[in-house]
């Protein structure tokens, strides 16, 4: 976090210098960061200006898995495919482990089954995990390549770095996979633009779930008075041991004019990265960006 792993020392000053000249009419985010290690961007949905920036440069070019702002995604593919109805549900054990290793369900019990809407609402681990058994060898990835998150998105100049996917193998891959935590790594940019299109034709199963994750779920701290948000949350460890936290989210969430993401060195989407989006989001509403 907080560097360039896959862009040589020698040229991440000329990178940042790049992307900075670019961004010479975009407003800073870097005191709504409070510290916090990462990036941030504000983008503006109809003319994907970039309104605000923290960190220009690591939103551009640094890759990490995405975690579970990769959710709503997973299921808009399933719905998009006829694989899952918006109506389906799964009672969730609680408990998920894939290959060996652990992904507990860290949202309260519900009374009978999570569907399309509270699974994105409570990051349902065992919902998603379930349901991408569902997809064939590779199809998941070609669905997420389609909604950009991987894309050079055009917001940060011509050094942006591409996103990774890799084809996933039915079963275990493809789960790691829709929890957003193998075989895919986005950058902060790319990530903006894939919820562009959630806010822009989002089934309603899905915008309702995004939606509900920021009025009761795993998103609440990004919430802003008299202002619709949706969005989701990230928390991950990469596999170089790292904990990445991540919000992406659009406001207003009916009628959205703009698309934060947040990515930090942290411990918790929730905690973390979405506080962090709030206040972006608040001081956009009050007119300060």
């Amino acid at each position: 976090m907080g560097r360039l792993p896959h862009v040589p020392p020698s040229r991440r000053e000329a990178l940042a210098a790049l992307v900075a000249a670019g961004l010479a009419r975009a407003a800073s985010l870097d005191g709504f960061m409070e510290g916090e290690r990462g990036c941030a961007l504000l983008v503006e949905i109809a003319g994907r200006r970039v309104i605000a920036a923290h960190r220009p440069e690591v939103a551009a070019a640094e890759l990490n898995p995405p975690g579970s702002t990769v959710k709503p995604l997973v299921l808009a593919a399933l719905l998009g495919a006829g694989k899952l109805g918006t109506g389906e549900g799964f009672p969730c054990p609680g408990r998920l482990f894939i290959d060996g290793q652990p992904f507990p369900c860290s949202h309260p019990a519900i009374g009978g089954a999570i569907v399309p809407r509270t699974a994105i609402a409570y990051s349902c681990n065992c919902f998603v995990a379930h349901f991408a058994e569902r997809f064939a060898p590779g199809e998941l990835a070609a669905w997420l390549e389609r909604s950009g998150i991987v894309s050079r998105p055009g917001l940060l100049g011509n050094e942006e770095a591409d996103g990774s996917i890799r084809p996933a193998a039915a079963g275990p891959q493809s789960q790691l996979q829709a929890l957003g935590e193998r075989r895919i790594a986005v950058t902060a940019a790319g990530l903006a633009m894939a919820y562009r299109g959630l806010a822009l034709r989002a089934p309603p199963a899905i915008l309702e779930g995004l939606e509900d994750a920021v009025t009761y779920g795993t998103a609440q701290r990004a919430a802003v008075s008299h202002l619709a948000v949706a969005g989701k949350t990230g928390s991950l460890r990469t596999v170089a041991g790292e904990l990445v936290a991540w919000f992406a989210g659009f406001a207003p969430s009916r009628e959205p004019r703009v698309v934060v993401t947040v990515m930090l060195q942290a411990r918790s989407g929730g905690s973390d990265a979405a506080p962090v989006a709030g206040r972006i989001l608040a001081a956009w509403q009050a007119g300060r960006l």
